[in-house]
């Protein structure tokens, strides 16, 4: 009997790690297909930075850290290529939507971020580059070290070449802590979780995620199809 119960509790056991495990591979499943709608995402990230022909037909919605190592090699990798084939030339819309996976670090570069974005709009970009550019060389340091702070959002500050109002404007809005700009903050994080984005960096094209954000040529293709329609 004893040897019985030990068995029906290892099937018990099992059954529950297969459940689980079944749970898990659906949800990576279903994350990996398409946003809820194409519609739905751009009516969502209107208020989002901006880069290319705005309402263009094709959209590109990237979700990012600026704490995430692989968020890093995208902007420094793929990116270019996609502003020199697509979003230069005003053929598609990019959009950037923060997520807040490192705490309070990845929090405080988006608030910069976003104010900057608020209150000197074509310096956006600009700024977006430099903290990416400010990561450590080595990339578990990206995520683990202290390095995005207030002293480094300061010294990328001055280098925008923004009046003395701006700047104080840009300070005073990303060190409310409940500010407006940290409300939108959380916002990007919010949708991130509606969207159920499974990872950063996540790209969508026209709501659809691209299955390997290191594969330009794959980008490529979903582009150009969409392009195309």
């Amino acid at each position: 009997m004893l040897k019985k119960n030990k068995w029906l509790i290892v099937f018990i056991v099992v059954a529950l790690v297969a459940g689980i495990f079944l749970s898990f591979a659906t949800f990576k499943t279903l994350n990996k297909g398409n946003s809820r709608s194409g519609e739905t995402l751009a009516a969502e990230t209107k208020k989002q930075p901006t880069q290319g022909k705005k309402d263009s037909k094709v959209l590109l919605v990237e979700f990012g850290d600026f704490k995430c190592p692989y968020c890093g090699a995208f902007e420094s990798k793929i990116k270019p290529k996609l502003e020199k084939e697509y979003i230069d030339n005003n053929k598609v819309e990019f959009r950037y939507v923060n997520v807040l996976i490192h705490g309070d670090e990845s929090e405080l570069g988006a608030k910069a971020a976003l104010a900057v974005n608020q209150y000197a709009p074509e310096k956006y970009w600009q700024f977006h580059h430099a903290l990416y550019e400010q990561q450590p060389k080595n990339k578990d340091d990206v995520g683990s070290q202290h390095w995005l702070t207030d002293d480094l959002i300061q010294k990328q500050l001055q280098k925008l070449d923004l009046s003395e109002q701006e700047r104080k404007q840009i300070t005073t809005a990303y060190r409310d802590k409940n500010g407006e700009i940290a409300k939108r903050a959380q916002q990007d994080h919010t949708l991130a979780k509606k969207e159920e984005v499974p990872y950063v960096p996540a790209l969508y094209v026209n709501g659809k995620q691209i299955e390997d954000e290191t594969d330009f040529d794959a980008i490529k293709d979903e582009i150009d199809k969409a392009l195309e329609e």
